[in-house]
């Protein structure tokens, strides 16, 4: 029992959001406050929601001493089931009346245009004959009656407008009372609350880890061609759904595994030796004998707040339809028959018990057990939920207590821990599996960490935000590789050295030259010191052009071949106002058929050769506003007459 000097000393204070470590699937989350401390002092810290797992929470304190920290469960304000039913009984005669009178607003409407329509017409009769006299003595009091009929109707109108606007106000009023009672501001999670001592101020820290948290690695590369270097900019999306909102918090991405339990491996002894003889030695005979089953029990039915509940919510939500005189008649019987389902009378009964479970499998009788029992409080339980009798946990044979780990259970609403303590992993404990683009998988195993430039703020909810973190300025030496015979584009690429002590982590990634956008791509893992290329797209202002010319000739005088020259050319201009680098790659083809031969013959200026496969490669430098021909011939020698065919082979 909680003492009047207790309830005296309990402060609560406002610990924010200030640091959040994000992992691939959940984030440690770290709410701080300063506290003054004369002597000892209970502090109350915010409520946390049923997302957290009560088991990290942990609070810690710079300045002051934590003698004991209390996790209570919190459990959202019990529905007002008296205040409830009156409040849908008016609601309900109110959406009557509201029905009825918007009814009469629309058969004031029709009147009144019919009344508006009424004015003398003149007769028309035949055209051969003169116009009928007409007599005006009647035409005053027609008009004085519609008049007086119109203001009358128009009079009404006015009143039933007045009264549906304050009645739709009260129900308004009865809606805003009907949703505070339904949906209770305080809903369930935990309380946290701590004894402290100490003089003076302290800085105190609560942790706690909460699922549901993703982030995701992605780059902008920007190339930066007047001063040579590249721009790499690193930054996370963020999103989470732990039902608080992260608000002004310095974050951490990270890409380390904290779930990752191993248990290290255990040597076993070697003996070398050899048996004198074999003596049988009968075994132990063990007795096993069958538990007595289980009698699970009876499923509460749903309690009666829930439909009152139910039907609050829906009354907020709903608008009041348009009812006239007969739909109201034709509705009456409906609506009472909808009314008397929230009677206490007309609950519902309790479901057929289910089955009794099957018997547990049989367990040998000398067989040590360790049991760990949990109760829990009657107040507890309620709604749809069961009340178990006890929790039970028992240990598999073969397994000591500290094998077992922790386990926590909930008696009077308080978190305790009941068993030993383990280094090893449950015995059904999995390691977790990745996707392969999750930062786990994208960092190749390392546990990198990256805090954000600035402090940011993330709400609770299926959006995301891009999350600063990392940018630097390397330089770069820019290449053009082109394909003359395959694409007529120019690919712009970088080759780089990683300057910084920083493994970076691979990711999409977006292309810029300069402001431009250049397209996407995908990085891979970069080390530090390693060297790696860099993509940054298409350079669309260099158009190589490649011309084939082909020289056919006869050449034997017995046997007769074919026999063809092939020359090359190959343009390439620089039509920018500074020096470029290019490469240029080409290729001319082999044959392992003996019937058929190739040779290569000359190229200008000197190719790097690959012989394996044909391939040749020119690196140029050219000069702003300058013109480079290549050109290199090769040779073709085949059976006369022979049909050639092509067959490309990758690499």
């Amino acid at each position: 029992m909680v003492s009047v000097l207790t309830l005296v000393l309990l402060h609560s204070i406002d610990a924010p959001v200030t640091q959040v470590t994000v992992f691939t699937d959940q984030a440690r989350v770290v709410r701080s406050a300063q506290v003054s401390l004369s002597g000892e002092k209970r502090i109350e810290f915010p409520p946390l929601s049923d997302a957290i797992d009560a088991n990290s929470i942990r609070v810690e304190a710079t300045g002051g001493e934590v003698r004991s920290v209390d996790i209570e469960r919190v459990k959202p304000e019990v529905l007002k089931t008296a205040e409830a039913k009156s409040l849908i009984s008016q609601m309900e005669a109110l959406d009557v009346d509201i029905g009825r009178m918007q009814g009469d607003v629309a058969l004031f409407t029709q009147q009144e245009q019919t009344l508006t329509q009424i004015h003398p017409v003149t007769p028309t009769g035949d055209p051969l004959k003169a116009a009928p006299k007409l007599n005006a003595a009647g035409w005053t009091a027609s008009a004085q009656f519609v008049n007086e009929q119109l203001t009358k109707v128009q009079a009404r109108h006015h009143d039933t407008d007045i009264a549906l606007r304050k009645a739709m106000e009260k129900r308004e009023t009865l809606a805003e009372q009907a949703r505070k009672i339904g949906q209770p501001s305080n809903a369930s999670g935990w309380q946290v609350t701590a004894s402290m001592a100490g003089s003076g101020t302290a800085q105190v820290t609560m942790t706690y880890v909460v699922g549901r948290a993703y982030w995701t690695p992605q780059w902008d590369l920007q190339l930066l061609p007047d001063a040579n270097k590249v721009s790499l900019s690193l930054a996370g999306l963020v999103s989470q759904q732990s039902q608080e909102d992260w608000s002004n918090a310095t974050l951490v991405l990270s890409t380390a595994i904290p779930a990752n339990a191993v248990k290290a491996p255990c040597l076993t002894t070697w003996k070398i030796g050899s048996a004198d003889r074999f003596i049988p030695t009968p075994s132990k005979r063990t007795e096993y004998v069958i538990p007595p089953p289980q009698i699970r029990p009876l499923t509460m039915a749903a309690a009666e707040d829930v439909y009152v509940r139910q039907r609050l919510l829906e009354l907020c939500n709903a608008t009041p339809a348009m009812k006239g005189e007969a739909a109201m008649k034709s509705d009456s019987a409906q609506d009472r028959k909808q009314r008397a389902k929230y009677r206490n009378d007309n609950r519902p009964a309790a479901p057929t018990p289910p089955p009794m479970e099957a018997p547990a499998p049989m367990a040998a009788q000398d067989v040590s057990r360790r049991e760990s029992t949990a109760s829990f409080a009657d107040e507890d339980i309620d709604g749809e939920r069961v009340q178990p009798q006890s929790m039970t946990m028992q240990a598999a044979p073969g397994r000591t207590a500290a094998a077992m780990g922790f386990s926590f259970g909930s008696a009077g609403g308080k978190v305790q821990q009941t068993t030993g303590m383990s280094l090893a992993p449950p015995a059904a404990w999995a390691p977790p599996t990745y996707g392969a683009d999750s930062p786990v998988m994208l960092a190749g195993g390392y546990d990198l960490s990256f805090t954000s430039l600035q402090k940011e703020s993330i709400p609770s909810g299926d959006s995301a935000r891009r999350v600063a973190l990392w940018s630097q300025q390397w330089p770069v030496t820019v290449e053009r590789k082109v394909y003359p015979a395959i694409s007529p584009d120019a690919f712009l690429v970088a080759e780089l050295k990683n300057p910084s002590t920083q493994v970076l982590p691979g990711g999409p990634a977006q292309l810029f030259v300069g402001a431009d956008p250049a397209g996407a791509a995908r990085l891979k893992l970069v080390a530090a010191g390693e060297s790696f290329t860099l993509p940054l797209g298409i350079d669309r202002a260099i158009k190589p052009i490649r011309k084939v010319d082909v020289v056919d000739a006869i050449q034997g005088v017995i046997s007769k071949d074919d026999f063809s020259t092939y020359t090359v050319t190959i343009e390439v201009v620089n039509p920018y106002r500074q020096a470029i680098s290019l490469r240029v790659f080409d290729q001319f083809p082999i044959s392992k058929q003996k019937e058929v031969e190739t040779k290569f013959v000359t190229a200008s200026p000197q190719a790097i050769q690959d012989a394996a496969n044909g391939g040749l490669e020119w690196k140029l430098n050219l000069k702003p506003q300058e013109k480079q021909v290549i050109t290199f011939s090769y040779t073709l020698k085949r059976p006369k007459d022979w049909k050639m065919q092509q067959r490309e082979v990758t690499p």
